[in-house]
């Protein structure tokens, strides 16, 4: 069995002073693990947030925006800019019913070289002013996913920048009190005097 080390006085007699209770630099708010659950959790909080608020938002649209078809009253010019630089719709005057049944004319967006009466399928809204398309369900849930990673990943950088910096003030704290108390104990073990 073996024998544990005697512990040996100070060659002066006295016993040097009892370290002061330094604060643990890593308290458990500080535990990276622990930070990345919390961000995690926050980031799944968010994500369904804004998953709710895309399916609430792809519903209301759905309800307000109304598919019908339009009649063009020109033909696109081949010389337009959409069709020089080959962008995929050129912009051409148009009629169609608007919900309420009465007649609207406007601009619509058409395929480049579209011919004069031409029907084309456009999104109109309750009034009966062009519009997009509603937003698909798949299209929220892809920016609730997003949203909620984003989160996610802000927050564990966040955390972890502001546990670095505490992490270093609580090490220079901790050196400069290493540093005071070598002060006293020093000259105690080495029998030197500071200078």
């Amino acid at each position: 069995m073996a024998r544990r080390p005697e512990r040996r006085p100070c060659p002066s007699g006295r016993q040097p002073p009892a370290p002061s209770r330094r604060p643990d630099p890593y308290p458990l708010a500080c535990r990276p693990r622990l930070r990345r659950v919390v961000a995690l959790i926050c980031g799944v909080i968010a994500g369904a947030r804004l998953w709710s608020d895309a399916a609430r938002t792809a519903r209301d649209e759905a309800a307000h925006r109304h598919e019908t078809t339009a009649t063009t009253l020109a033909r696109v010019n081949s010389s337009s800019t959409a069709a020089r630089f080959g962008t995929p719709e050129a912009l051409v005057a148009a009629s169609w019913r608007a919900p309420d049944g009465t007649s609207r004319t406007g601009k619509v967006a058409v395929q480049p070289r579209t011919a004069e009466g031409t029907t084309v399928t456009i999104w109109v809204d309750d009034a009966g002013a062009v519009t997009r398309a509603p937003r698909s369900a798949a299209e929220g849930q892809f920016g609730a996913i997003v949203g909620g990673a984003f989160v996610a990943g802000a927050l564990s950088l966040t955390a972890a920048g502001v546990v670095g910096l505490r992490l270093r003030r609580t090490e220079a704290a901790t050196l400069d009190e290493w540093e005071s108390e070598w002060a006293v104990v020093e000259p105690l073990w080495t029998h030197r005097r500071r200078s």
